[in-house]
């Protein structure tokens, strides 16, 4: 009688034990066929300190400056790890005695539908803001997307993709200056990373992306148009990262004194000088 208890408390046990194990291994299973979460996140650098996160609005004798957007505003391509942002504020704090407060705010791939949800995020209410300078770089994401249709279909696609680019820049500065209507709005044009296997279309229609941007732009009398495509053009190889893509540390310093020399003056009570599109 002994033995049959015991053979049945074994048989028992074990029943248990595999239908815990069944349930973990289902439980498992349930989760690696889970569709991976893509990382929305935006990646914020504090340029004014070693901690990550936007530093807290400052409107004493300072200077605030908001860098946002795509991974040009990110800083990808830099091994330098400085940045379009930590370059701007190097060449600023050149052009006046005024301390220079920066914060970038950038995702990698982010399009204009993107930046106006970003925007509509409260947490960025603050630094919005704060903000006396606020630069933008989007645009380069919606418009690489042609690249994949033939030139046959390349001008009916640019057309619709331009157009759903204006109607979300033009809400972009309405959001801006609903909330701020003094700073100064610095928009940066587009560039292509390689004179190698872009046709002379492509070319043509990144040009007069950049140039109805531009009139977009120069409908707000406090928003300027930043031209980067020349810069790149001549510089090809010394300005690209290795991506092949992005600016590299050189690439994103060209660019930062392109900016700091249109509102060197500004800073110090003088105007911004706006670029014609190159």
């Amino acid at each position: 009688m002994l033995k049959k208890i015991i053979w049945f408390s074994l048989l028992l046990i074990s029943l248990i034990g595999v239908i815990a194990f069944s349930a973990g291994f289902y439980q498992a299973l349930s989760i690696a066929w889970q569709p991976a979460r893509i990382q929305t996140d935006p990646v914020v650098r504090d340029s004014t300190a070693e901690n990550r996160g936007l530093s807290s609005p400052q409107k004493s004798s300072a200077v605030n400056l908001l860098i946002m957007g795509d991974s040009i505003a990110k800083g990808t391509g830099d091994d330098t790890g400085k940045g379009l942002s930590l370059f701007l504020r190097d060449y600023l704090k050149n052009q006046t005695p005024k301390e220079i407060l920066a914060n970038a705010i950038g995702i990698d791939g982010l399009q204009i539908s993107g930046l106006l949800e970003l925007l509509q995020g409260e947490k960025m209410t603050p630094a919005l803001a704060a903000a006396d300078i606020l630069l933008i770089s989007i645009g380069g994401n919606d418009l690489r997307q042609l690249r994949r249709l033939n030139d046959m279909a390349r001008d009916e696609g640019f057309q619709k993709a331009f157009d759903g680019y204006a109607v979300g820049l033009v809400s972009v500065l309405k959001m801006i200056r609903r909330i701020n209507s003094d700073a100064l709005v610095m928009v940066i044009g587009l560039y292509y990373p390689s004179v190698q296997d872009v046709s002379p279309d492509e070319v043509r229609l990144l040009l007069a992306w950049n140039e109805d941007t531009q009139k977009i732009i120069e409908q707000d009398r406090r928003a300027i148009f930043i031209p980067t495509y020349d810069l790149f053009k001549l510089n090809i190889s010394k300005y690209l990262a290795r991506d092949g893509l992005h600016p590299n540390a050189s690439g994103y310093q060209a660019i930062a004194e392109r900016i700091g020399k249109n509102i060197g003056g500004y800073l110090n009570g003088g105007q911004p000088s706006a670029q014609k599109n190159h």
